[in-house]
């Protein structure tokens, strides 16, 4: 008799214990969850970009926005630029550029797939994300590459986040035909040249450079083999 009082009394202890709540639980780094405090909407979000901030789906573009544009239809690397001082978008190195400034990331996506399917395309599906919002009045940098791939022209970068060589060669877009052993890059009037191959194929991670403003990249094609050879 007794042991089951005991027994009783143990389960009623049990279930007289207060339950937890969303706002007593204590996450996994020792600080009380904060609760939204009452009578205010949740915030509106949307991309979360480089800088690990989450940016509002309303945010308006403004001159050094670095962004990334992809036409899905095409299936190539995301299209990495800048918003320039002008309020614009250079649109795959090659494709003239649309202004952008004052407007959404969605209405961003609206006026570049107009703009595309009015000169390039018959069906384009453009998806614009922003990668870091400028803080305040930020002078882009700029390289050109050419030669030997898909999208010769401008790209664009910051000092907060450069650009190296082998990434500005992937996103232009290369080929069977591209000769990523020779990349020719001109600084200061000084020709180099630089195995984008090894670097992208073989690791040789040490063999990347960042590059600078003003530089120009030229991607060879390959030697074409004679017969006789």
């Amino acid at each position: 008799m007794h042991s089951c009082l005991f027994a009783f009394g143990a389960i009623v202890a049990l279930l007289s214990q207060p339950t937890a709540s969303a706002q007593n639980v204590i996450p996994n780094n020792g600080a009380r969850a904060a609760a939204a405090p009452a009578g205010l909407p949740p915030a509106s979000v949307g991309e979360m970009p480089a800088t690990g901030v989450v940016v509002p789906h309303d945010s308006k573009l403004i001159p050094g926005d670095e962004v990334s544009i992809k036409i899905e239809e095409d299936r190539d690397v995301p299209w990495k630029t800048i918003v320039t001082d002008t309020g614009e978008v250079e649109v795959m190195g090659n494709l003239g550029s649309v202004s952008v400034a004052g407007k959404t990331a969605a209405d961003a996506e609206a006026v570049i797939g107009a703009y595309l399917r009015q000169r390039f395309y018959n069906k384009a599906t453009v998806s614009f994300k922003i990668l870091r919002k400028a803080m305040g009045a930020v002078r882009p940098f700029k390289v050109n590459v050419n030669g030997k791939v898909q999208r010769n022209g401008p790209q664009y970068f910051t000092g907060a986040n450069p650009l190296r060589l082998s990434e500005a060669v992937m996103v232009a877009g290369t080929s069977i035909y591209s000769n990523l052993k020779r990349v020719q890059l001109t600084r200061d009037g000084k020709n180099t040249s630089h195995d984008v191959q090894a670097i992208t194929k073989e690791g040789r991670t040490e063999l990347d450079i960042t590059l600078q403003n003003g530089d120009q990249v030229y991607v060879d094609a390959k030697p074409v083999v004679g017969f006789g050879n």
